[in-house]
């Protein structure tokens, strides 16, 4: 199987066509990825999850990440939620 670095999509936020190997496109996906998710999957996504006895099973973005770059996914929520609204 071969692949192409031309491979291109519609961004949902611009409606421009935007590479699919690009890092803006990595970065809108992840924000539909979470969009899809319940409330609380979403907490654990940013803010990790401990076991039963209190030990840290999944750091969560803001473990790992920092809290800016969960502030800038969430802020990319906001805007794709937005632009959605707006094509309503």
């Amino acid at each position: 199987m071969t692949y192409s670095r031309h491979t291109t999509a519609i961004s949902e936020l611009t409606g421009q066509p935007v590479s699919t190997w690009s890092e803006e496109w990595r970065i809108e996906t992840e924000a539909r990825t979470l969009l899809k998710m319940s409330k609380q999957e979403r907490d654990v996504f940013f803010n990790g999850r401990k076991d039963e006895n209190g030990r840290t099973v999944d750091r969560g973005v803001i473990g790992i990440r920092g809290l800016k770059a969960a502030e800038d996914i969430k802020a990319l929520m906001e805007r794709l939620q937005e632009a959605r609204a707006k094509r309503t």
